[in-house]
């Protein structure tokens, strides 16, 4: 599908009770090489908080509690994104529920870990999506 139009998306910063940051691989970024977030389009009529709940369960089968939008960004013809659109990112911190265990599918996602921030920001550029680490040098955590 062409769009014409900018694409509203959310991003789930998703942190577990050790203060860690999950990080996925899709295929749709990068050929499947770079580390990203969980995330994607908000639906018609959904909220905010909705949507990062709903995408994170679709992407790595676990449940979140929405907490506040940390960033807000916008991409314009992403390199390393497969196809040519135009986004706009609702970047938002979410923490995993309690007893919740992250689940791939190998569709959508194809990795998923945990990192400490300072880990992910050494990360090269090459590895890590520069919005995902520009938006973790701003984020704290507990």
């Amino acid at each position: 599908m062409n769009c014409e139009h900018p694409e509203v998306i959310v991003g789930a910063y998703i942190f577990n009770s050790k203060g860690e940051v999950l990080l996925i691989r899709s295929p749709k970024w990068g050929g499947g090489k770079l580390w990203l977030i969980p995330g994607g389009h908000i639906e018609f009529g959904e909220s905010i908080r909705d949507a990062v709940i709903r995408e994170s369960k679709e992407e790595i089968g676990a449940g979140v509690e929405y907490e506040r939008i940390i960033t807000v960004a916008e991409d314009i013809f992403p390199e390393s994104f497969h196809v040519k659109k135009h986004f706009i990112y609702l970047q938002c911190k979410a923490n995993i529920l309690p007893r919740e265990r992250v689940k791939i599918d190998n569709k959508e996602v194809t990795e998923a870990r945990w990192r400490r921030i300072s880990d992910a920001l050494k990360l090269g550029n090459e590895q890590i999506h520069p919005l995902v680490r520009e938006t973790l040098s701003l984020v704290k955590t507990h």
